[in-house]
């Protein structure tokens, strides 16, 4: 595999780019420098050729607090799916959000903090596992769908934009607020409970507060569990994969993120990726791996 000049410099560009429209972080400066892997060694190269997806979700992600605002104003929807989920899933007249906001506890709080704060994790772990055991394929079916099912969400933001659970219960059902930021809602009892501050860092550099349907939350651990059957190397994965998608399904709910709606799209979503990645592989010649 032959090194590549123009990554690197695709990389400096970022960061100037970064630096020049404002904001730049240590992070954007680290995913720039990513480029220069390309002028190491084979390894490097192949492991930059496979996981440049993940890269690419993750600035694609970034750049959107320099048009969000702008690409939703006056279509926020903030009643319609608070009605529809309390009429499809409610209890006793309620949202399961406002019932967990009423009912919760110490060992919920833990563990669907924890879930959160991983969620992103699993998924790469388990495509981090195939590169270095040599499923160079089966690594890049992992990060080929969660650049799509990303890119599928981000979309969704912009073409229905809606207000999670967390808002309504703070600001009502009226016209949405454009002067408000990302919150941990219920996930900072996780941060209160262990006095860290890891969910404030994490959602005070996001942007997207009207982005609750779909939920990628639960999206990811589930194409967790879909690929973790198809490879052989991760049988060991699948069980702990299931109670993982489970409990992140319940802690997109119980942190007052996401409505049921949500999850159900979020899985709707990870099947279409697949569906997708698949069948675009099953066109490509083969490869090792």
């Amino acid at each position: 595999m032959q090194r590549r000049l123009w990554l690197p410099v695709l990389g400096l560009l970022y960061i100037a780019t970064v630096g020049l429209m404002g904001g730049l972080r240590g992070d954007h400066v680290l995913v720039g420098l990513l480029g220069f892997l390309d002028l190491y060694n084979e390894k490097s190269r192949l492991f930059l050729r496979l996981f440049f997806p993940f890269m690419l979700t993750g600035v694609i992600y970034d750049s959107m607090r320099y048009y969000y605002w702008q690409g939703i104003a006056g279509r926020v929807h903030v009643a319609e799916p608070y009605l529809l989920e309390r009429a499809w899933f409610g209890v006793g007249g309620r949202t399961l959000n406002e019932v967990f906001l009423a009912h919760h506890g110490v060992v919920l709080d833990l563990a669907c903090g924890f879930a959160y704060l991983v969620y992103v994790g699993e998924y790469l772990a388990l495509a981090l596992l195939l590169f270095f055991r040599g499923r160079l394929e089966r690594a890049g079916t992992f990060a080929r769908c969660f650049l799509l099912v990303n890119v599928m969400g981000f979309a969704t933001y912009f073409v229905y934009p809606a207000a999670p659970p967390w808002y309504v219960t703070r600001y009502g059902l009226g016209p949405a607020r454009t002067d408000i930021h990302p919150t941990p809602a219920a996930a900072q009892r996780f941060d209160a409970l262990l006095g860290t501050h890891f969910f404030d860092s994490m959602y005070g550099r996001g942007v997207d507060v009207f982005g609750a349907l779909p939920s990628l939350h639960v999206a990811y651990p589930f194409m967790a569990v879909i690929l973790a059957f198809r490879v052989a190397e991760l049988r060991w994965a699948r069980v702990p994969a299931v109670l993982f998608f489970l409990l992140m399904c319940l802690s997109a709910v119980y942190l007052q993120h996401h409505y049921v709606i949500d999850v159900v799209l979020g899985i709707a979503y990870a099947v279409a990726a697949l569906a997708a990645v698949s069948a675009w592989e099953r066109r490509r010649p083969a490869a090792v791996g």
